[in-house]
């Protein structure tokens, strides 16, 4: 998919009922087309940023299990060295 295509398209979908307005404004206005560029930018960042946070989250929870077993077997190691003394 090219670029002009997902901006437009982008837009198309934020405002359905103005997709012949907003081709005309496309293609003869270069602060439209702007906006267009930044609109899609910012919406790709956001994407990206939610993927990112997603996956980092998973790990998150993975190491948070992980602490939480290594505390269980250090408290069994702590028990059993006091009952030993």
């Amino acid at each position: 998919m090219n670029k002009l295509h997902t901006e437009l398209g982008l837009v198309k979908t934020r405002f359905p009922s103005h997709q012949f307005i907003i081709d005309e404004l496309y293609r003869k206005d270069p602060d439209f087309k702007s906006l267009c560029a930044d609109l899609f930018l910012c919406s790709k960042m956001i994407q990206d940023f939610e993927v990112e946070i997603a996956e980092k989250q998973h790990a998150l929870t993975e190491y948070r299990d992980i602490v939480t077993d290594l505390e269980k077997e250090l408290s069994m190691v702590i028990k059993n060295t006091e009952v030993d003394n």
